[in-house]
């Protein structure tokens, strides 16, 4: 019988890596690594890492020497990284080039999630080799650690990504889709940007993707994942609650105010709505896999819940903004 392989995620307290630790577990032997908040995901071995300590990252990849290395580690947020880019700056980037360092010592194969935020808001097709110009601190952090991987890394994969949705294992963590079934539930007004217009991808098809890069040993290749189409969260909201029979009427549209640099030419061709549309043809060929628009994302995510639907309890106001 095969040895599984190994699988080390970084930051599995996250959305992103609590998801991947709970689809890949039964394929794969997986340990994550957290800071300040543990998960509970079966048949998972979790540890406590400071990914800013680079002699601590070099001996939890030493002692478990992992095949492969996902760094889901970091501060999405944008608006807390525009307040706090030194912040943004240690764990966007820092954490990345400890993390990628201890994968190459290793030789364990690393693997980034980027995002479509490395670009400015035109209304173009984004394709991989166009140069990244972040209209955000939070896109500035993730164009670095995207340069240093390809520039420094010997055996990586990039997934540039449009936002990912889904359930978080963290109860502190709640999601965007989270948030639209928590308020919705509620009775509560639901306000959802009608400003920047992007791809959305479901947590499933993120797994199915690296499941083939890990299964056919991809390497040294960066593969922008997205939908076929774009649209705002507002759209996306009413589609989803559309989709489950949601009151659609709770939604309101609102503005995000998109925080944004300073950076005049990042800016010099954006308007007031953004678009951030990445081409997809390099993914669908070399995975040979299709990937839906935004309508067929939501119906893969409700068929992996098998259509269940539920509410985390968390305590807020009257009106949300998404």
């Amino acid at each position: 019988m095969a040895t599984k392989k190994t699988i080390l995620i970084i930051g599995i307290s996250s959305f992103l890596g609590s998801s991947l630790a709970a689809r890949l577990r039964h394929k794969y032997r997986i340990v994550g690594t957290y800071y300040n908040t543990p998960v509970n995901i079966p048949s998972v071995l979790t540890i406590k890492c400071d990914v800013h300590e680079k002699s601590m990252v070099e001996r939890v990849v030493g002692l478990f020497k992992p095949d492969v290395t996902i760094y889901t580690a970091g501060i999405k947020d944008h608006n807390i990284c525009q307040a706090h880019p030194k912040l943004a700056d240690a764990l966007n980037t820092v954490g990345v080039f400890n993390v990628s360092q201890a994968s190459e010592r290793y030789h364990s194969k690393f693997i980034y999630f980027s995002s479509c935020y490395i670009f400015s808001g035109e209304d173009i097709m984004y394709r991989e080799n166009d140069t990244p110009m972040p209209s955000s601190i939070y896109g500035n952090t993730v164009a670095s650690s995207e340069f240093y991987v390809q520039k420094s890394c010997l055996n990586y994969v990039i997934f540039r990504c449009a936002p990912i949705f889904g359930r978080s294992f963290n109860p502190n963590d709640l999601t965007f889709i989270e948030a639209i079934e928590r308020e919705e539930f509620k009775g509560n007004k639901i306000v959802c940007d009608h400003k920047v217009h992007t791809g959305f991808v479901d947590v499933n098809t993120i797994t199915e993707v690296l499941s083939i890069v890990i299964e056919n040993n991809i390497t040294n290749r960066l593969l922008q994942v997205s939908s076929k189409n774009i649209m705002t969260h507002y759209d996306f909201a009413k589609l989803f609650l559309d989709k489950i029979g949601g009151n659609t009427a709770s939604l309101s549209k609102g503005d995000w105010k998109f925080p944004r640099t300073e950076n005049l030419l990042a800016l010099q061709s954006v308007g007031d709505e953004m678009k951030f549309h990445m081409d997809i043809f390099n993914v669908e060929k070399e995975l040979k896999i299709k990937m839906d628009d935004v309508a067929g994302m939501i119906e893969n995510y409700l068929k992996g819940i098998r259509g269940i639907i539920s509410t985390k309890a968390k305590t807020s106001g009257n009106v949300t903004f998404i």
